[in-house]
């Protein structure tokens, strides 16, 4: 969301005709400010349209309690949201900039297959065919959005196909056992079109999955990145090992070993996390936290989350959403840290227009590379 778009949101919740859904996007627009006091230092207070907001609060709390019961813990986020709402709102009645023009830079590339021969096969994920080996036997089927791998119990060694998801794609891979594997953009798995019974389940990731991983308990799953190894029988768990920021395993249920190569190299013992934690490589060492897991998944549902988050990462994230190239000349934001949560629909330009009014920077795009400039000063 832009700040033209929030602007006509605000002028709506004045008047009482904001949804709910509405109410939760002004929210989220205004927890993308990084600078909060400086936001709050720079508002006029206009007493009458503070009243008229605190009314609307009133009667949506009464409203709604009237409807059904809500939680001390409800009431309390609900009027969290409204007191951004009455900020985010008087902010708007002193400031006012020129926009850029909305537009549609996303180019999607094609994701790419990769068999055991070195044969480059192109995806399309609109259409369904089956998959053969060199021999023209089939030993898979894309269906869409997946590749799953079965009938392949006759193999009796290890055959490896790769598949790569460029930037701006998702996709899921059905493995021989049962796994699933759903693939973030800018990644690429390679794997086994089947596995042997009773050795591990081994796959090697560049990027970022989630796992869903089929019990097995006479084969270990495993799955390797350049720094990290993370080891299971059967259970649901992230990982992500992009080039260039932290790699790190994240559980959602049952638990999981974890490894630091360089220490499983030497007979290392492992690093065990629960669900809800995070195993993060370090400087060498594995440091696990507990953390909110849904931050970490939206991608899953083709939401941008970020908590707490570096611009140089979050930069990095948009680049691989959206398929965009981003050059940044602003390098004072690089380690500067930001809030905020997009849903699937919203377009590069309102991200970047909602980080704008926090961080102070000026953009412009030519096709799908974006250039990130200092603000001038007027």
């Amino acid at each position: 969301m832009n700040k033209r778009q929030a602007k006509e949101l605000f002028d709506k919740y004045v008047k009482d005709e904001c949804s709910a859904k509405e109410i939760e996007m002004l929210n989220k627009y205004l927890q993308s400010f990084q600078d909060k006091d400086k936001l709050w230092s720079e508002l006029r207070y206009d007493e009458e349209i503070k009243g008229k907001i605190w009314m609307n609060i009133k009667s949506n709390i009464n409203t709604k309690s009237q409807k059904s019961k809500f939680s001390i813990k409800h009431y309390l986020k609900y009027a969290a949201i409204i007191v951004g709402l009455i900020g985010s709102f008087l902010w708007y009645q002193n400031t006012s900039k020129e926009f850029l023009p909305e537009s549609n830079q996303v180019v999607e590339s094609e994701i790419i297959l990769k068999t055991s021969d070195n044969t480059i096969k192109k995806i399309d994920s609109n259409s369904e065919q089956d998959l053969f080996d060199s021999r023209g036997k089939v030993i898979g089927k894309q269906n869409g959005n997946q590749i799953s791998y079965e009938g392949n119990e006759g193999l009796q060694k290890l055959v490896y196909n790769e598949i790569i998801v460029p930037n701006g794609k998702k996709f899921e891979i059905r493995l021989s056992d049962g796994s699933l594997v759903h693939m973030n953009s800018g990644s690429s798995l390679k794997y086994p079109v089947n596995f042997i019974s009773g050795k591990d389940r081994q796959v090697f990731l560049n990027g970022e999955a989630y796992f869903e991983v089929a019990k097995d308990s006479l084969s270990h799953f495993l799955v390797s990145t350049d720094n990290l190894d993370v080891e299971v029988l059967g259970t649901h768990f992230n990982v992500s090992s992009y080039t260039g920021t932290e790699t790190f395993a994240l559980l959602t249920e049952g638990s999981v070993a974890v490894y630091n190569k360089k220490d499983k190299d030497l007979l290392g013992s492992p690093t065990i996390i629960r669900p809800g934690e995070k195993a993060t490589l370090s400087h060498n060492s594995i440091a696990v936290n507990e953390v909110d897991v849904s931050d970490y998944l939206s991608w899953r549902e083709g939401r941008l989350t970020f908590n707490n988050e570096s611009f140089i990462n979050i930069i990095q994230k948009i680049e691989r959403h959206f398929a965009v190239e981003i050059e940044n000349n602003y390098k004072d934001l690089n380690l500067v840290k930001f809030n905020g949560e997009f849903r699937e629909g919203e377009t590069i330009i309102d991200i970047l227009n909602t980080i704008q009014e926090s961080a102070g920077f000026e953009y412009e795009i030519n096709n799908k590379k974006i250039k990130i400039n200092r603000m001038k000063e007027k």
